[in-house]
């Protein structure tokens, strides 16, 4: 039984990607693999199945967010200014919409953030709502269920607000 487990666990961990959870890839031709993980996770969350969204977030972040990271860090470092929130024109949110994985990665640690808030482990919630922060150039559509029209909004400036609660 024991070494059943631990070949389980080895091959969990070092098994590649085509062998990764299919909440990370999508299978619809329509929606990305990070989109299809970000909106997994936030389903998750709209259905108050916390733990499952932030076992969601962690299983596929490896594979989604060093690139946002590396992303958001260079736009930083390059002083790019944060996009727009609220109504933009169609060429910001064009622009916008280009950095999807970083939109789609700020959108899952705000998952992953406000679902330990919400599951009382503070401590956690602390350091997923600064990872969070540090995603300012993440930004997420609110059709606010009536497409086309909507507004963006930053989960970065959204976790900012909730994490002083817990200070």
């Amino acid at each position: 039984m024991r070494k059943n487990i631990l070949l389980t666990l080895l091959f969990s961990f070092y098994s590649s990607n085509l062998f990764a959870n299919p909440a990370c890839f999508s299978s619809n031709d329509k929606l990305g693999d990070s989109a299809y993980w970000s909106i997994t996770a936030i389903e998750l969350f709209a259905q108050k199945k916390y733990e499952d969204a932030v076992a969601v977030v962690d299983l596929c972040f490896d594979i989604w967010g060093p690139e946002a990271k590396k992303i958001q860090k260079e736009m930083h470092d390059d002083k790019v200014p944060a996009p727009a929130v609220g109504k933009v024109s169609p060429e910001q949110k064009k622009a916008i919409q280009k950095n999807y994985q970083m939109n789609d990665v700020s959108m899952a640690l705000w998952t992953k953030a406000v679902s330990l808030d919400r599951l009382g482990l503070d401590i956690n919630a602390k350091v997923a709502y600064v990872e969070c922060i540090n995603m300012t150039h993440g930004r997420i559509w609110d059709s606010g269920g009536y497409e086309p029209n909507g507004w963006f909004w930053s989960p970065a400036e959204d976790c900012a607000k909730k994490v002083k609660k817990l200070i």
